[in-house]
């Protein structure tokens, strides 16, 4: 896909993809700040061509292209001035080549015949997708809620192609909760991790809106879900390449596949309450996770807090036992009627706050001790 910005580029485009024999090129109006609009609501093609003539800060509006682009993607970069500086700054922000003007046919084969294959070529999105794992301490703590909505947020929000994994085959409510239909092919391909390939995902994978993409099961309770833990590696490292972000709702079992899911995270989420099994839970996840990684890597949330009366655990009795909340929200039952659109309240305020520390995104941050007031 190419953005131009005048008559001429797009006839030389035109040429080019005529030489090169391509069947239905895509030439748009508008140069950078078009390819901008165009990746700010759709799916990025493979590769893209884009006229910065005239860009006031061509290299931070790379950059700001990068952000919207899927990782993989492959960036040519068309302008008007022959300045050194300039293309090693668009290098650096991740252009793979610089054509100056006048943009001819042969010079533009020539650059788009330069990109190796996939898998081999330099992206201008060089980090691969996030993956945060979301797990309960126990049943019914609003872990599958929380990854639900972090999702939804970062797909509507922030504008990101994100990845919703239910990796509960038998029981997961990722998509009955959003009204969708469990696919079939997960648990093959779990069984099976060469299956596991962009085409496989294709045809999957449920679609949410525009951006956000499902992968579950509704597997019968008498079907063993027999799988790796390099299945579980093979299917987040094929992910990592098409998603910005990887949301996974881990299940509460202790075997080596989902041991593999939390170890491959970037970021472990634990959603717990104040009861005493759940804080004797977290403190063994906690545990489970080993001193391999790194602690910022961790997040625990505490949910409904207030629900347990005089019963539940005091913030000051966790604390006693290293249990830091980096977020507490207050138990609110009239806020978990729908799993409709959150506009107020202290989950959206949390669930906002944290996927702008996922995404780098943050607004001034409110203490974890305002959402629970």
């Amino acid at each position: 896909m190419a953005f131009v910005l005048d008559g001429e580029s797009e006839a030389s485009m035109n040429a080019c993809f005529a030489q090169l024999a391509v069947p239905t090129p895509m030439i748009k109006r508008g140069g950078l700040a078009g390819a901008l609009r165009y990746l700010g609501t759709e799916r990025s093609p493979e590769s893209i061509i884009v006229d910065i003539s005239g860009a006031d800060m061509p290299a931070s509006q790379i950059h700001d292209l990068a952000g919207l682009c899927e990782p993989g993607v492959v960036v040519i970069a068309i302008g008007d001035r022959n300045d050194v500086p300039l293309y090693r700054d668009l290098v650096r922000a991740g252009v793979t080549e610089y054509i100056v003007k006048p943009v001819t046919a042969q010079l533009l084969a020539k650059a788009l015949a330069g990109i190796p294959h996939s898998g081999e070529r330099a992206p201008i999105s060089r980090k691969l997708g996030k993956v945060v794992a979301v797990v309960g301490a126990r049943g019914g703590v609003g872990a599958t809620t929380l990854a639900i909505h972090l999702a939804l947020h970062l797909a509507n929000q922030q504008s990101r192609r994100v990845m919703l994994l239910d990796l509960d085959l038998h029981t997961g409510g990722c998509a009955l909760a959003l009204n969708l239909k469990p696919t079939p092919g997960l648990r093959e391909a779990l069984a099976n991790p060469l299956r596991i390939d962009s085409v496989f995902l294709d045809r999957t994978m449920a679609v949410h809106g525009e951006r956000l993409f499902v992968l579950s099961a509704e597997e019968t309770l008498r079907t063993e879900a027999d799988f790796t833990a390099a299945a579980v590696d093979t299917l987040l490292g094929v992910l990592r390449t098409q998603f910005h972000y990887i949301i996974a709702d881990i299940p509460r079992i202790p075997a080596s596949p989902y041991w593999q899911a939390l170890d491959t995270a970037d970021l472990r989420i634990i959603v717990a309450d104040q009861t005493l099994r759940s804080v004797r839970d977290t403190v063994r996840l906690r545990e489970g996770f080993g001193a391999h990684r790194a602690e910022h890597s961790n997040m625990l949330i505490i949910n409904r807090s207030g629900e347990g009366g005089r019963r539940a655990m005091t913030l000051e009795e966790m604390a006693r036992v290293k249990l830091h909340p980096n977020f507490v929200i207050p138990f609110r039952p009239n806020q978990f009627t729908a799993l409709g659109p959150l506009r107020s309240g202290a989950l959206i305020d949390v669930v906002s706050a944290l996927a702008g520390e996922i995404s780098g995104r943050a607004a001034a941050r409110k203490p974890w001790w305002r959402f629970a007031a």
